[in-house]
């Protein structure tokens, strides 16, 4: 690898000359003004500004952050004021600005400098530097998906210059990144360009002007990185962890650095302890031995503290767990029950250290709670550890700006609501446990919807709005141009757009920022308000909340409340993956349709334990499904061994993704005349397949009432934005694809609409119906939930969504809708017109038609209340039809008397 080149231009003789005096220093800096002065006077701004800028430097080589700063942006000022046409100068020089504001922990005032470097005609090594510090700084402050961006764009700037030494540093920023961000696509992608990496390193030889130790710590910090990937994967790689350590340590041990050698030693102990060997204990006290910094102390007595917690051995693991808090807050709580404080929490520049540090002891307190029932000490210990962390994860999403970082830290907090769930159910605190599980489910969902329901309700200016609008939908399309053309313009223009949307929304008047940016976390219904809303007997509510290691659930009824734990829970996981691959196909053999059956009743006895049946029986439930369980349709499920009997025929069920959120749904104002509006473009534009019963089904409902239809060329995304604002009923029979590489989308005559299209729509239809494949379907976020079409409908306004959960046959699907619709246009609520549908396509099929695939895609999602159809008669034509109702059944009366 090449080393780095920095532009060079001659400083004048006499700076050079008082630079080797051995004057002492302040006379040496009252030489340095008056010569600064002197370049200033003969107007010499070559020499001026070079001359400042080494003088900057020399400063920082003092020690003195705030005279570099100073003299940094003074120098800058002079640059602007003249036009200095030197455009590497002014670079050089707002590339040291930004620097010496990150040395100086001023990260806010750096990583506006370095967005400076970002704007340029031609890209330039600065660029690329600016970038890289950018991504540095992000990763710091946890917003880790910034981090990768930015890494992204210093590596794609580096290949377009070639200038490959930056080529290792990047890879090894967006590996860190991607470690992070710990999802099976992000930890897949960053052992792809690691493993890139490490191909490059060993194929290319240093060259003369590269420093050989500092490119084997970087060569070091490669394997290392990629090492540690292949551990935190999923699956789990031990193999491939040791062989890029080993690599890492070889190198460690050559330069004998105890830096590096610390740092390896402890991932050799993650390696042994996610393979739960003893012998991780000692590669941890002997990552120990070599003095690391404070930070990587308290990153080893984590790992020592989940070692030991293994082994059982709880004095110790609380011990490690409490040296790991201390070190990181820096407050004295040697006490083993002490905890930092908010404020102490609250400021930290390691909050995710932190909120691991604290769920690690939370796992303490809680086997503790296990092992010792009668002492509720453990468990109150246990809750507060829990709790502080959820302050502190809130408070990190709170600070992040982008949708992505924030679903991050939804993420982290998964665990935290879980385990506290598990707590709450073994203290038999249900308001405790309902207020964790709501805290699980789409809370940024609800954020959304609360603000949309605040701005609706506001008198905020129209150019606010529009620019606002304006922004939003510019970031929708570069994000779409930077997947598909990997060049940095776009990716600049995507970063400085979204810094743009930022700014913007800051710089609004306090009275309108508020209806934009979300400052505090939203409202959690409590379980007494929504007990109290529950208006009859006969509504039943179940909420679950799980993770690969334990499952709860809450049912909720206007007489009774109960906590349940999940029966059979290590194998509801595989019971859920087999039963959504055979219920998406259409037929199965006899064998096939048995395992069907069997697991069915399996996933049936797990989710509704014996002691909620009597609660449920008859009754409608909404059901606010958890992590993989959000893709199958509970209704589906066998509630006998022996027969055919489907839970359908028990309860009518609807779905929801928060009680929280339904409540606050329910506050948008919606006032829609037109009945409905539906698109089928039946034939596409982009060589999608011809969907000709498309047209059918929207010719059915047209007839049942009067609706607004656009087929073929008139189906298009244009009008499906100008055409519903005032639509009570959204209808799309389309294709769509929930695998789509980059987001879901649903096709129109001409062009897509995905996730991103939909976002920026403001819309409120008391309905939207989604007659595509896996419609309900997406990326699953833990924490959040699934980032499908019908969520990204609710974030438009929409009060229900109907969509599909996998592909839909054709000809049921224009059975079902036509009986949902007709049920309607009778006055049943939705839920009930969807249910009665379903019944009725089950009483009528065919028996190798009954099979779940025929009927059960479509699932209601939200609001399940009625729809008010204008069926075209107006309101004068009911009066006289009830008059002469009336005046007929009159003289009946008089002429029996």
């Amino acid at each position: 690898m090449s080393s780095i080149r920095f532009f060079s231009q001659d400083i004048s003789l006499a700076f050079k000359n008082i630079s080797k005096s051995t004057i002492d220093k302040i006379e040496k800096e009252q030489k340095f003004d008056s010569l600064l002065n002197v370049h200033k006077n003969n107007k010499n701004f070559d020499l001026l500004f070079v001359d400042t800028y080494e003088l900057a430097k020399w400063y920082r080589g003092q020690g003195n952050l705030l005279k570099a700063i100073e003299l940094n942006k003074r120098n800058m000022a002079q640059m602007d004021s003249v036009n200095y046409e030197n455009i590497t100068l002014y670079r050089r020089n707002l590339y040291s600005l930004g620097f010496y504001e990150r040395r100086n922990q001023d990260l806010e005032s750096a990583l506006k400098t370095f967005k400076r470097l970002l704007k340029y005609k031609s890209p330039d090594k600065y660029a690329i530097q600016g970038s890289f510090q950018m991504a540095e700084i992000y990763f710091v402050i946890g917003q880790y998906h910034n981090s990768k961006e930015h890494y992204e764009l210093s590596k794609t700037i580096a290949n377009s210059l070639e200038r490959n030494e930056y080529y290792v540093r990047n890879a090894i920023g967006i590996g860190q990144a991607c470690k992070r961000i710990n999802t099976a696509k992000s930890l897949k992608y960053g052992i792809k360009v690691l493993s890139n990496a490490t191909a490059f390193v060993d194929s290319v030889n240093s060259d003369d002007n590269t420093n050989n130790d500092v490119r084997k710590r970087f060569v070091h910090t490669l394997y290392n990185q990629l090492g540690n990937i292949y551990i935190d994967r999923f699956d789990y790689d031990f193999t491939n962890g040791k062989i890029n350590l080993e690599k890492a340590l070889l190198i460690a041990t050559e330069l004998n650095d105890s830096t590096l050698l610390g740092k390896t030693y402890n991932d050799y102990g993650v390696l042994y302890l996610k393979d739960q060997s003893l012998e991780a204990k000692f590669y941890f006290e002997k990552a120990l031995s070599y003095s690391p910094d404070p930070l990587m102390v308290s990153i080893i007595n984590r790992n020592l503290s989940i070692h030991h917690l293994f082994f059982k051995n709880y004095d110790k693991a609380l011990e490690h767990a409490q040296k790991t808090l201390a070190i990181l807050v820096g407050e004295d709580i040697s006490n083993i029950k002490s905890l930092p404080s908010k404020s102490g929490l609250s400021e930290s520049k390691v909050k995710f250290q932190l909120i691991s540090a604290l769920i690690d002891k939370a796992h303490i307190w809680t086997e503790l709670a296990e092992k010792n029932p009668n002492d509720k000490s453990y468990i109150n210990e246990a809750l507060k550890t829990f709790e502080l962390a959820d302050f502190l994860t809130e408070k990190a999403r709170l600070e992040s700006k982008e949708f992505k970082s924030k679903l991050f830290w939804r993420k982290t907090a998964a665990e935290i609501y879980v385990n506290a769930t598990k707590v709450s159910f073994l203290s038999d605190n249900i308001e405790k446990a309902f207020y964790f599980i709501e805290k699980s489910k789409a809370l940024l969902l609800l954020e959304d919807v609360s603000l949309k329901t605040s701005r609706n309700n506001s008198e905020i200016p129209e150019n606010i709005i529009k620019q606002e609008s304006k922004l939003k939908n510019q970031i929708a399309e570069l994000e779409r141009l930077a997947v598909s053309s990997n060049t940095d313009s776009i990716r600049r223009l995507l970063l400085g757009t979204k810094d743009k949307y930022n700014q913007f929304i800051n710089a609004l008047d306090i009275k309108y920022r508020f209806y934009y940016k979300t400052t505090k976390p939203a409202d959690i219904i409590d379980l007494k308000t929504f007990t109290s809303n529950i208006l009859d007997n006969n509504t039943a509510y179940i909420e679950y909340i799980l993770d690969d290691k334990d499952g709860f659930g809450i049912i909720i009824t206007k007489e009774n409340t109960q906590l349940f734990k999940i029966k059979n829970f290590d194998q509801l996981k595989v019971n859920a993956q087999h039963y959504r691959q055979l219920i998406e196909q259409p037929f199965l053999d006899k064998v096939a349709i048995e395992q069907l059956n069997t697991v069915s009743y399996a996933l049936y006895e797990s989710l509704f334990p014996e002691q909620i049946r009597s609660l449920i029986e008859g009754k409608k439930l909404t059901i606010l499904a958890d992590y993989y369980l959000q893709n199958i349709p509970f209704e589906s499920f066998q509630t006998s061994k022996t027969s055919k009997n489907y839970l359908i025929f028990q309860n009518e069920i609807s779905y929801a993704y928060s009680l929280s959120f339904l409540n606050e749904n329910n506050k948008l104002t919606r006032v829609n005349t037109n009945n409905l509006v539906g698109f089928a473009p039946v034939d596409f534009s982009n060589k999608l397949t011809s969907l000709p019963n498309t047209q059918l089904e929207l010719n059915l409902i047209k007839d049942l009432f009067p609706s607004t239809v656009f087929l073929n060329k008139n189906a298009t995304k244009n009008r499906f934005f100008h055409e519903t604002n005032n639509a009570k009923i959204i209808h799309i029979a389309s294709h769509a694809d929930a695998n789509d590489s980059i987001s879901p989308w649903i096709a129109f005559y001409n062009s897509k609409v995905g996730l991103k299209d939909l976002y920026n729509f403001n819309n409120t239809p008391d309905l939207v119906v989604l007659s595509a494949c896996n419609t309900s379907l997406g990326e699953l976020n833990k924490g959040e939930g699934v980032m499908s079409l019908s969520r990204s409908f609710f974030n438009t306004g929409s009060h229900s969504v109907l969509p599909t959960l996998w592909e839909v046959n054709d000809k049921t699907t224009v059975q079902l809708l036509k009986s949902f619709y007709q049920n309607i246009q009778l006055g049943q609520n939705k839920s009930l017109a969807l249910h009665n549908a379903k019944l009725d396509y089950l009483k009528t099929c065919a028996p190798n038609q009954s099979l779940p695939y025929f009927w059960a895609s479509f699932v209601l999602i939200g609001d399940e209340g009625h729809l008010e159809i204008d069926n075209g008669i107006p309101n004068i034509y009911y009066y006289l039809f009830a008059l002469v109702f009336l005046i007929i059944v009159f003289l009946i009366l008089k002429r029996k008397k």
